[in-house]
């Protein structure tokens, strides 16, 4: 699971990317009075606004003329643009438009007091015959109540997943209570709400594949891009194969060659591998790694079919 960082600008396919800390807001004079006015803001090259409304620190690393010059490359006449997914998460709201046509999107995150401290506006690239290619299987959701769908959905604004075809469909679910992930000292696992819950099996199948002794992360710290997956189970599912991976060191109940049904308790929720928080990633593949093959578009059973920012029950 990888965070969008504050004080972020990324404008079109070929990206300008600033990047810094939140920062604070001075008050600059005619701010936007209303982030969801952003995509016409920028269209109706109202520049001043935009840039005001953007966080001390992230003004110091980019100029107005810069977001002008980026905004018009990208906008043309007759672009509209809907909002697809807002949330609030942490002590900042994110939101998602997308143009009619999906070949367009806008991402910004704003702190209570509507500071911009994330923006990001590209070309978004699909690939219609795999996003219409869903799996044989109907899987469930791999944990019981309600959990958060961080990454989602069907183009690298609701999914970063999406750039890579070995992980293009995949998921990331965290926990939340009252809006937040965790509660505490950010710095301990124990402090995140999904850490130490339990991961179910999705379908029926066989373990093909289990990786248990992979150390958890300190949250928000150093993540193990050596070992991506860190702790894992793979299930084959007749030919395609369930991928869960994160779980916490030692928690992982199952064995390979272990047959499991549809709820069994596979281990429990952790923060190993390339991992930021305490989560659950999920991928359906036709192969059994990370690594390698292709990630499947996932046939949920209920019809379900979640994106960024909405709440799953399983």
């Amino acid at each position: 699971m990888r965070r969008k960082m504050r004080g972020k600008l990324i404008l079109c396919a070929v990206a300008l990317m600033m990047i810094s800390g939140c920062g604070a807001y001075s008050q600059n004079t005619d701010p936007l009075a209303d982030i969801q006015e952003l995509p016409e803001a920028l269209m109706d090259e109202r520049y001043d606004q935009v840039y005001n409304s953007l966080s001390s620190d992230f003004r110091s690393q980019v100029s107005k003329q810069q977001i002008k010059e980026l905004s018009q490359a990208f906008f043309e006449a007759g672009d509209s643009f809907d909002l697809q997914t807002s949330y609030a998460l942490n002590g900042t709201t994110d939101y998602i438009w997308v143009n009619p046509s999906g070949s367009k999107g806008i991402y910004a995150a704003a702190g209570q007091n509507g500071v911009l401290w994330g923006l990001q506006i590209q070309h978004l690239i699909s690939y219609a015959e795999t996003d219409n290619a869903y799996t044989k299987q109907e899987y469930s959701l791999p944990f019981k109540g309600e959990w958060f769908t961080f990454w989602g959905g069907s183009h690298v604004l609701l999914n970063y997943h999406y750039a890579y075809e070995t992980q293009r469909y995949a998921y990331d679910f965290v926990a939340l209570e009252d809006g937040a992930s965790y509660e505490g000292d950010p710095s301990r696992n124990e402090s995140f709400h999904a850490f130490g819950r339990e991961v179910l099996a999705p379908a029926d199948g066989v373990i093909a594949e289990v990786a248990n002794d992979v150390e958890d992360n300190v949250p928000v710290g150093t993540m193990n891009e050596k070992q991506a997956a860190g702790n894992y189970v793979i299930i084959d599912h007749d030919g395609e194969y369930s991928i869960l991976a994160h779980f916490k060191q030692g928690s992982i109940t199952v064995q390979k060659g272990d047959m499991v049904k549809r709820g069994d308790l596979l281990g429990l929720t952790g923060n190993s591998g390339n991992s930021s928080e305490a989560h659950i990633h999920f991928q359906v593949s036709d192969q059994p790694s990370l690594e390698k093959g292709k990630s499947i578009r996932i046939k949920f059973k209920n019809g379900l079919d979640p994106i960024r920012g909405q709440f799953v029950e399983g």
